[in-house]
């Protein structure tokens, strides 16, 4: 039995959660397929540190490798896009919020992939504001990019 119902297609068919999170907001820069991607990522790192969204595995080694599966397949996506500077905020984004999640400090979370995902798909300026954003955000300095409050209920909620 596969770790993740529906997950273990090729990459080319891996296909992000319904009622995408963060998609609509990398969308206006990143397109798409990319896009989904983002949501791809955050699923993975919500099964290593959260509640997945689609996922559905009770045994933790499931879900470490569903997690890292799902890393792998929305870095892919992204990467089809040829933009190296979201790569290298996703990059940090993982290691800043698993870092925020040793620390016990996971209420910043949601803020932290909200902000990104809306610096992804903003203009090249939220880009380049976006690492002071971030040091700002953990530093309890600012709240950063608002999103409307479904989607941040629902990123709370997964990040409980």
């Amino acid at each position: 039995m596969s770790p993740i119902d529906g997950l273990d297609l090729p990459l080319s068919e891996v296909t992000p959660s319904s009622g995408a999170l963060l998609a609509p907001l990398a969308a206006p820069r990143l397109g798409g397929r990319a896009s989904q991607g983002v949501d791809l990522i955050l699923e993975g790192f919500l099964l290593h540190h959260g509640e997945p969204q689609k996922a559905t595995s009770p045994e933790p080694d499931d879900r470490l490798l569903a997690g890292d599966y799902c890393f792998a397949a929305g870095l892919v996506r992204v990467a089809e896009a040829g933009d190296l500077g979201a790569i290298e905020a996703l990059s940090r984004l993982i290691a800043v919020s698993s870092g925020v999640v040793a620390d016990g400090h996971t209420e910043i979370l949601p803020n932290l992939w909200r902000t990104t995902a809306a610096a992804l798909g903003g203009d090249d300026a939220a880009r380049v504001e976006l690492p002071g954003t971030i040091d700002r955000i953990i530093a309890g300095q600012a709240n950063g990019a608002g999103a409307g409050d479904r989607i941040d209920q629902r990123l709370k909620e997964a990040f409980a």
